[in-house]
């Protein structure tokens, strides 16, 4: 009889567990053995724990998180940046103290060196990371809670990775702001919006709202998969040269804040599935 390892912590099994918390049914002594392999759902999941919904990943007995351990260390230390100093494949920057401009650019090159080291072309990468800064920016600009933020990033054979995160107002909220959507009361809607160029939460300031714009055009020709949470849906992108016209909505557990996960794969190395 063949021994089968731990499950691998995908989104699809993330949201399993999330919505059986949510409805009072998660029966930890019952979840499988599992094990975080990528950085998006283990920092969803870290998302989801600070708001008491799941245990945090260094608290779940069930979950194994093998090479992402020393990340996860650093971060729970309180280690505002931190680049893995065996392998430079991964690393994280924590938007708890104000922007740091010296700090971000140290931090962007380093993703950048892993994408190209893992075959992602100079140019991709550049763009792959432009779009990372963007996010680490909005942070600052929209959350309205930058200290709760923290924007990450992993290389492996032929595949990056990279995630934003914070426990801020929620892109529901921040979009209320501006007049034109006061009455908006649908966070998939609302995210839908977010990411569509031109649209942001500053009413009648035409050069706002493109920050996006980096993100779709470094996935251009990639196989890539986005996931972008706020409240309670997700926003599902996928498949060759991903847009936002190929968006699915989906409701899920309630998320405090703006989460993304972006995982790409460059030609000839097709995205795992899950």
């Amino acid at each position: 009889m063949t021994e089968t390892g731990p499950a691998i912590l995908d989104f699809r099994m993330l949201d399993g567990l999330a919505f059986a918390a949510a409805r009072g049914r998660l029966n930890e002594a019952a979840i499988p053995a599992l094990t975080a392999s990528e950085i998006g759902p283990l920092f969803e999941l870290s998302n989801l724990a600070a708001g008491g919904l799941l245990p945090a990943p260094h608290d779940a007995l069930w979950l194994t998180t093998n090479l992402l351990g020393p990340m996860l260390d650093a971060i729970r230390r309180g280690t505002r940046e931190w680049v893995c100093p065996q392998t430079r494949r991964a690393g994280f920057l924590s938007t708890a103290t104000p922007h740091d401009i010296n700090a971000w650019t140290t931090f962007g090159l380093a993703a950048q060196q892993a994408a190209t080291a893992e075959g992602f072309p100079k140019a991709v990468a550049a763009q792959l990371t432009a779009a990372l800064g963007e996010l680490h920016s909005n942070i600052y600009e929209h959350a309205q809670e930058p200290q709760s933020g923290i924007v990450a990033f992993r290389a492996s054979r032929g595949k990056f990775e990279f995630t934003s995160s914070d426990r801020g107002i929620g892109v529901l909220e921040s979009l209320r702001s501006n007049a034109g959507y006061g009455r908006l009361n649908d966070h998939g809607e609302a995210l839908r919006l977010t990411l569509t160029d031109g649209i942001s939460r500053y009413e009648h300031q035409p050069e706002r709202g493109h920050g996006f714009r980096p993100l779709f055009i470094g996935l251009a020709n990639l196989n890539g998969a986005l996931r972008f949470r706020s409240g309670d849906h997700a926003l599902l992108i996928d498949g060759k040269q991903p847009t936002l016209m190929t968006a699915r909505p989906a409701q899920k557990p309630q998320l405090r804040g703006f989460f993304v996960s972006v995982s790409c794969e460059v030609n000839g190395h097709p995205r795992d599935g899950g």
